[in-house]
C-alpha cells in the first residue's frame, strides 16, 4: 500500500518510532504537494480558457481541431520536403520573419535593414532555430506566453527585415514587449518549459500548462516586483540547470529541487542580472559560452560542478568576461551557431574549433569574430 494511503495516527506512530520512516513520509508528503501544486496552476490556467471559449467541450474540440491541421499540413510539407529548417528573428516589439536556415559551414551573411533603422536601434532581438511547420514560444514583460505558429510569420528568402511583421499571436498590449523566445514543436512539446528571470528567479512548467496560459492570455506571477523573464527555454525534470550572469559568473543546481511555484536559483551580486541559462543532461560533455564581444570559450561539465541545491553563489567564469549566451555542447561535437551582430551581420561558428577546456583555472577565450553581439542561436 503507498505510504500516504496510510491514516495519520498510523503515520504518526511510525515517525515517532523510527526516524528513516519519518523522513520517507516527509518526502512522500512533498512530492504530493508539489503534484497538487502542478494540477492547481494547470486548472487555473484551463479555467480562465474556459471562461474565454464559452467550456471544455468547445475547448478541446478547438484544440484538436488545431492539432489534426497542424498534423495533416506537417505529413504534407514533409513528403514534398517543404518543412525545411529555418531561423526566426524577433524584435522586442514582436515583429519577426523566418528566412532558410544557413548551410553549417563558417560564413558571414548580412541582415538587410532600412537606414532609418538600424540593428543596434531594433535591439534587444531574438533567434530561434527551429522547422517551418514549428512554432516560437515567447514570454513578454507582461509575463504572458505567445505561442507563435511558423507559417504565420513571413518568410524571407533574402534575409530582410523589411519583410518582417507583427506576429498577431502575442497581442502585445501597449508599452508591452518580447523578453524572450524559444523554438518547440507542439507535436511533440517539451515535458518542460523553464522561466529564468533577470533577478536568478527559476520556475519549471508543463507543457500544458504554458499551452494553456498561451490561449487563456492569462500571466504568472514574480516574487519580486520589477523583475523580467531573462531566458526560456525547453528541459527535463532530471538533469541540472547552469545559470549565466552578465558579468561572467555562472552556478549550477539540479533542477529536480525546483519547487512548482518556483525558487530562487542564484545569489546575485547588486550590480549583476541573469543573461542566459542552459538545461545539462547527463550525458551532455560541455558547455559553449558566448561572449558580448564575441569571446567564446567551451567548458567541460565536469568541471561545472554543481551546488546540491539553488539559490548558491555564482562563480567567476573568467575575468573581464561579459556574457551573452551559453549552449550545450553534444558529443558529435557539430553544433553550429548563429550570432547576430551590432553590424547587422550574420556569423555562422562552428563549435568543432574550440578546444573543450578541463579545468576553470585554465579557461581561455578565442574571438573569431570582434564584434558586438546582439543575439544568438545554435542552428
Amino acid at each position: 500500500m503507498p505510504l500516504l494511503d496510510q491514516d495519520l495516527p498510523w503515520l504518526l506512530a511510525e515517525a515517532r518510532n523510527d526516524p528513516g520512516a519519518a523522513q520517507r513520509i516527509i518526502e512522500a508528503f512533498a512530492e504530493r504537494v508539489q503534484s497538487l501544486q502542478r494540477q492547481m496552476d494547470e486548472l487555473r490556467a484551463e479555467n480562465a480558457l474556459l471562461k474565454r471559449t464559452g467550456g471544455l467541450q468547445a475547448s478541446n474540440e478547438l484544440t484538436q481541431r488545431h492539432k489534426t491541421n497542424l498534423r495533416d499540413l506537417r505529413q504534407l510539407a514533409e513528403r514534398h520536403r517543404l518543412n525545411r529548417d529555418i531561423v526566426t528573428l524577433m524584435s522586442f516589439t514582436g515583429h519577426a520573419m523566418q528566412w532558410p536556415a544557413p548551410a553549417p559551414i563558417e560564413q558571414t551573411l548580412p541582415l538587410a535593414t532600412p537606414p532609418e533603422e538600424p540593428v543596434r536601434d531594433l535591439k534587444p532581438m531574438f533567434l530561434a532555430a527551429g522547422a517551418r511547420f514549428g512554432s516560437v514560444l515567447a514570454v513578454t514583460s507582461g509575463l504572458r506566453f505567445g505561442l507563435v505558429f511558423g507559417l504565420s510569420l513571413p518568410l524571407s528568402e533574402n534575409v530582410d527585415w523589411r519583410d518582417a511583421r507583427p506576429a498577431a499571436a502575442l497581442g502585445l498590449a501597449r508599452a508591452e514587449r518580447v523578453e524572450a523566445v524559444c523554438a518547440v514543436d507542439e507535436l511533440l512539446p517539451p515535458r518542460q518549459v523553464i522561466l529564468v528571470t533577470r533577478r536568478g528567479w527559476v520556475r519549471l512548467m508543463s507543457w500544458p500548462l504554458v499551452e494553456n496560459l498561451s490561449v487563456s492570455g492569462q500571466s504568472i506571477t514574480l516574487p519580486v516586483e520589477g523583475d523580467s523573464p531573462a531566458w526560456l527555454g525547453a528541459g527535463e525534470s532530471e538533469g541540472d540547470l547552469l545559470v549565466l550572469t552578465r558579468n561572467g559568473r555562472w552556478t549550477r543546481f539540479p533542477i529536480g529541487l525546483i519547487p512548482p511555484a518556483g525558487s530562487l536559483g542564484v545569489a546575485l551580486d547588486g550590480d549583476d542580472d541573469v543573461v542566459a541559462a542552459v538545461w545539462l543532461g547527463k550525458d551532455t560533455p560541455a558547455v559553449w559560452f558566448i561572449g558580448a564581444d564575441g569571446a567564446m570559450c567551451a567548458v567541460a561539465a565536469g568541471a561545472l560542478e554543481a551546488h546540491k541545491k539553488p539559490g548558491g553563489k555564482a562563480a567567476q567564469l573568467i575575468r573581464r568576461f561579459v556574457a551573452l549566451s551559453c549552449y550545450p555542447i553534444h558529443a558529435r561535437r557539430s553544433d553550429v551557431a548563429l550570432l547576430l551582430s551590432n553590424e547587422g551581420e550574420f556569423h555562422v561558428v562552428n563549435a568543432t574549433g574550440l578546444p573543450v577546456t578541463g579545468k576553470l583555472s585554465e579557461v581561455q577565450t578565442l574571438n573569431v569574430i570582434n564584434q558586438r553581439l546582439v543575439a544568438a542561436t545554435l542552428l
